[in-house]
C-alpha cells in the first residue's frame, strides 16, 4: 500500500481532512488557464512555478527536500495548497479584502514558514502541535532588530492557525495573539512621512524624459530591428536547405563587401562584450576593431565564416568598422538631432529590448502610482479607453484572482488605473470583468 493510501485510511479513521492525492495539481485552474501545462503536482519534491510567474521574478521554485521530515513536508504542502485556494479570515479584524494568496507570494511564504519551523524546533517544539504561545513569542522576539520581517512572520503564523482545519498531520492548537494587530505584535511603528527618500528632480527629470523617449520613439527602432533580424534568420534558414558551397559563399561575401563599400559603411564590429574572443583587438571610439563574424554570417546568409576571417580583417582595415550592422536607421534624439544611439546588431538588440522593458516599467510606475507587483501583473493588450462625462479616459487593467468557493468564482475582477483627458490624477477602481 502506498504512503498516500496509508495516510487516507488514517485520516478517515481520525476524522481529519482528506489527504491530497500526490498526482493532484497544485495550482488552481484560474492560474494555469491559457498555459500549456497545469503545473506541478502535489507529490513533487520541487514545485517549479516558472511558467506561471512574471519573467522578472527571481525565485520561482519551492524545494521541499530542505524540510526536516515527511510530516513537515506534508504540512507545508497542505498549507500552501490551501492558501492558494481559500480566503480564510485570520481574526475579527480581517475585512472583505481577505483573498487567496497570490502565486507571486508562494516562494516567499515557503521560505518564511521554513524559518518558523526551524526556529520552533530549535526552541524545543519540533511540531506545530507542540508549540505554545511562549514559543511563538520567542520566534517574533528573535527578529526584533528587523520589525518588517517580524511582522511578516506574525502574519504567516496567524494564517497557519487559520488554515489549521485543512492540515492533516500537524497544526497549531490555538489561535495566537487574538485581538492584536500584526504591527502591534512586531512593534512596527509607521512614520508620518514616507521614509524612502524622494528621487531628486535633477535625476528624476532626465530619467523620465529618457524613459518616455524609449517608449514613444526608440521602441519603433528596436522593434523594426527585431523584425529585420527575424527576416534575415528566416532567409538564412531557407538558404541553409540548399548547399551553398564555397563558390556560392564567396560570391555572397563579395556582393556584401561591394555593397558596404558603395554605401560608405564599415563592417559590423565585434560586440564589446565579446572582445575576449579576439585577443589583440583594439577599441576606437567605443567600436571594436575586429569583424563580428556572426553578424556578417547573418547578413550574408552564409554559415560558419571562420575560413574567411583573414579576408574580413583585410576588408576591415580598408572600410573600417561600425557598431551593430543592421540597416535599421536610428531616430534622432530631440535635443541634438543626432541618432539616439549607434546601429544595432544581435547583441545590441538584446540589450535594448531589456532597456525598453525597463523604460516601460518606469513610465507606468511614475504616471500611475502602481506598485511593482501590480505592474508585473499587467498582461498584453491591457490598455484601453472608455467614454466618460468629459471625454475618453485612458486605462490600465490588472486582472485579479477570482473568488473561490462562492457564486462569484466564475467572474474575474480587474483593478483599473484611469486618467481623464483633462490631466487629472490617476485613480484606482475595481470592475467586475476585464474590459480587454
Amino acid at each position: 500500500m502506498t504512503y498516500a493510501a496509508d495516510r487516507q485510511d488514517q485520516y478517515t479513521a481520525a476524522g481529519l481532512p482528506a489527504a491530497i492525492a500526490d498526482d493532484a495539481y497544485v495550482l488552481p485552474a484560474r492560474i494555469t488557464a491559457g498555459h500549456h501545462s497545469r503545473g506541478p503536482c502535489f507529490g513533487d519534491d520541487m514545485w517549479d512555478l516558472r511558467p506561471f510567474l512574471p519573467r522578472t521574478e527571481r525565485h520561482t521554485r519551492v524545494d521541499f527536500t530542505t524540510l526536516a521530515d515527511q510530516i513537515a513536508v506534508t504540512t507545508v504542502k497542505e498549507y500552501l495548497h490551501s492558501r492558494l485556494r481559500r480566503a480564510v479570515p485570520v481574526s475579527h479584524l480581517s475585512t472583505q479584502s481577505t483573498a487567496p494568496m497570490k502565486l507571486t507570494s508562494l516562494v516567499g511564504e515557503f521560505n518564511a514558514l521554513r524559518f518558523i519551523l526551524a526556529t520552533l524546533a530549535s526552541a524545543g517544539a519540533p511540531r506545530l502541535s507542540e508549540a505554545t504561545q511562549q514559543h511563538l513569542d520567542a520566534v517574533v522576539a528573535g527578529c526584533n532588530d528587523r520589525p518588517s520581517w517580524a511582522k511578516t512572520l506574525v502574519r504567516l503564523i496567524k494564517h497557519l492557525a487559520g488554515h489549521g482545519p485543512f492540515l492533516s498531520l500537524d497544526r497549531l492548537q490555538f489561535h495566537p495573539w487574538p485581538g492584536r494587530t500584526d504591527s502591534a505584535i512586531a512593534a512596527v511603528t509607521r512614520a508620518q512621512e514616507n521614509s524612502t527618500d524622494r528621487i531628486p528632480e535633477h535625476i528624476a527629470g532626465p530619467l523620465i524624459k529618457a524613459a518616455v523617449f524609449y517608449v514613444e520613439t526608440a521602441s519603433r527602432d528596436i522593434l523594426t530591428a527585431r523584425d529585420e533580424i527575424a527576416a534575415l534568420r528566416a532567409a538564412q534558414a531557407n538558404r541553409g536547405r540548399r548547399f551553398m558551397g564555397r563558390r556560392g559563399a564567396k560570391q555572397a561575401l563579395e556582393t556584401f563587401i561591394a555593397a558596404r563599400r558603395a554605401a560608405g559603411r564599415g563592417l559590423p564590429a565585434l560586440p564589446v562584450d565579446k572582445l575576449h574572443k579576439c585577443p589583440g583587438a583594439t577599441i576606437s571610439d567605443g567600436v571594436v576593431q575586429a569583424p563580428g563574424m556572426k553578424m556578417i554570417a547573418l547578413l550574408t546568409g552564409t554559415g560558419d565564416l571562420d575560413h574567411w576571417r583573414a579576408l574580413f580583417l583585410r576588408v576591415g582595415n580598408e572600410l573600417g568598422y561600425e557598431q551593430g550592422g543592421l540597416d535599421t536607421v536610428m531616430s534622432p534624439w530631440p535635443d541634438t538631432g543626432a541618432a539616439w544611439r549607434a546601429g544595432l546588431g544581435m547583441t545590441e538588440l538584446r540589450e535594448e529590448i531589456f532597456y525598453l522593458r525597463t523604460a516601460c516599467w518606469i513610465v507606468i510606475a511614475y504616471l500611475s502610482g502602481m506598485r511593482d507587483g501590480e505592474i508585473r501583473q499587467l498582461s498584453r493588450d491591457c490598455a484601453f479607453s472608455e467614454p466618460g462625462d468629459d471625454g475618453p479616459s485612458a486605462n490600465l487593467a490588472m486582472t485579479a484572482a477570482p473568488a473561490t468557493n462562492s457564486a462569484a468564482a466564475s467572474t474575474t475582477t480587474v483593478t483599473c488605473w484611469a486618467r481623464k483627458p483633462n490631466g487629472s490624477s490617476w485613480r484606482s477602481c475595481t470592475k467586475p470583468s476585464p474590459p480587454c
